[in-house]
């Protein structure tokens, strides 16, 4: 049997993308006959516990953070004693803690980098952990980028394409049903009007304030939902009020998963008006789209995004920062229902197709099997 050690910054204690993409894919893999994965993680305490069907997670407790990045003495520690069990550690990138560990260690395996997303706004530290991040993808096997257009792009990448391939992600059916009477309820709610969906942290890079502003130009049957929370809140109220436009933008707050799942299907359009590449893959844009609804989102230079989402089959992109662009794109799927539909349904297809959890657990074990010596 083929065990393989998971190391990433969360499991099961956060909601970020990364971390979704080991909680989906562990269960997946640890399904199949001939494989078992466990994880190293980092926490509010320190534990050990079990998962189904099979395999372990050890969480430690983080030490210290700066700039989104969680270390910890313990992970080290724990990393050295338990790393040589195993035939193959997969690292979760960017994390500095990965680096190191591999660094500080004298682990003999065989390494995968899951390259996430390329390090964009701390450019001074950037600066400094460039060498240790170049020492990485230069150990690493493999390296597992999250979709082609990323694999192409990425900066960080060059000079290491060829021992890399790209691996979408995936994410499962939803997990709650979903009646629709509760859908029609909820659109009931909202006075019958066509509702734009948007959902995630509410910082920066997200780009929740060009959505904002798209709602000046907003067709008046129009309401915009962002759901999330953030540093942000108060500067997107104090922008919805000076801008007037308190009846086409609410800010949800926090949601349950199960929420989520219910705006996902009773909104006519889902956004994710993303502003720089900090946004690698979208993966709420696969939520929308296994719900059949159509997605407005930007094209940016590095990040999959619009690899996801394809203009003029599942959706529409335009450019990032430009709220009459978003306004445009909004308007248009919301006066025409039957393209909104067709690019819906194009999107359940392409979910299918290409972001489920199995086939994302699939490539991610042929890859495994190739290092096999």
């Amino acid at each position: 049997m083929l065990r393989v050690l998971q190391h990433i910054k969360f499991f099961r204690t956060t909601h970020g993308g990364m971390e979704r993409v080991v909680e989906d894919l562990v269960p997946e893999l640890n399904g199949r006959p001939d494989l078992e994965a466990d994880v190293l993680c980092q926490g509010p305490e320190r534990r050990q516990y079990a998962l189904a069907p099979r395999g372990t997670v050890y969480q430690v407790r983080s030490d210290f953070a700066f700039s989104n990045a969680s270390l910890s003495w313990q992970d080290l520690r724990t990393w050295q004693r338990i790393a040589p069990r195993y035939d193959i550690v997969h690292v979760h990138a960017p994390w500095p803690q990965s680096d190191l560990n591999l660094l500080l260690s004298h682990y003999d395996g065989a390494v995968v980098v899951h390259w996430h997303r390329d390090i964009v706004r701390q450019r001074k530290l950037y600066a400094l952990y460039r060498p240790l991040e170049r020492w990485l993808l230069r150990r690493a096997d493999r390296i597992c980028v999250t979709s082609p257009k990323l694999l192409a792009e990425s900066a960080a990448l060059e000079g290491f394409r060829d021992k890399a391939m790209a691996i979408p992600i995936g994410t499962g059916e939803a997990a709650h049903a979903i009646g629709e009477d509760e859908a029609a309820a909820l659109r009931a709610r909202h006075a019958g009007r066509a509702l734009v969906f948007a959902l995630g942290r509410l910082v920066p890079y997200k780009g929740f304030e060009y959505l904002v502003r798209s709602a000046a130009e907003l067709s008046s049957n129009g309401q915009i939902l962002i759901a999330g929370e953030g540093p942000l809140r108060r500067d997107l109220e104090s922008l919805i009020e000076a801008l007037a436009v308190h009846d086409r933008v609410r800010l949800l707050g926090s949601v349950t998963d199960r929420e989520v799942e219910l705006y996902m299907r009773a909104c006519d359009v889902f956004c994710l008006p993303s502003a720089d590449k900090s946004e690698a893959f979208g993966i709420v844009q696969v939520e929308a789209m296994r719900a059949a609804r159509p997605v407005v989102s930007t094209r940016i230079h590095g990040s999959g995004i619009d690899w996801v989402n394809q203009d003029g089959v599942t959706g529409l992109t335009v450019e990032p920062c430009r709220p009459h662009d978003l306004a445009h794109a909004l308007n248009r799927l919301l006066d025409d229902g039957r393209l909104a539909r067709t690019l819906g349904e194009n999107g359940r297809r392409r979910f299918e197709e290409l972001f489920t959890t199995s086939r994302m657990a699939r490539q991610v074990r042929e890859m495994y099997l190739s290092l096999r010596h």
